[in-house]
């Protein structure tokens, strides 16, 4: 059974950079959805891409990072306003780029064991556990 199979109504990827230690997670703008949430920089895989594919366009867009798509880590299994989401993970190389803010309040870099300070958004907080248990990172 494929990464996409089964019925999602949005299906999302989230970057798991990791450099040092420690991990980019990024802080979600004031008026957006979950506004002030933090979670693994990503977004919506567009009709036509593959979820790679995606990931990368959504890191050029959100940070203007220019990153090779590694290792799949994992999916998660959430649900919003718009219904069934499947998120998937993907272990990020950042290759150039200025982290700069175009759909986030600021980022941060922090440890595996600090994610839990921050508030995550719930599919997010849920592979952090998964990949604590499974020390992935």
């Amino acid at each position: 059974m494929g990464l996409l199979t089964g019925e999602w109504n949005v299906i999302v990827v989230g970057g798991v950079i990791e450099e040092n230690g420690r991990y980019l997670i990024a802080q979600r703008k004031r008026g957006d959805a979950y506004e002030l949430r933090w979670e693994f920089p990503g977004g919506k895989v567009r009709q036509g891409e593959t979820p790679e594919e995606a990931l990368k366009r959504e890191l050029s867009e959100e940070l203007d990072l220019d990153v090779t798509v590694q290792e799949f880590l994992g999916a998660q299994e959430d649900s919003d306003s718009e219904g069934a989401v499947k998120i998937l993970y993907y272990r990020v190389r950042v290759d150039s780029g200025s982290y700069t803010l175009n759909a986030h309040e600021k980022v941060q870099w922090v440890t595996l064991n600090e994610l839990y300070k921050y508030s995550l958004l719930d599919g997010d907080r849920a592979f952090v556990k998964r990949l604590t248990d499974a020390s992935i990172g």
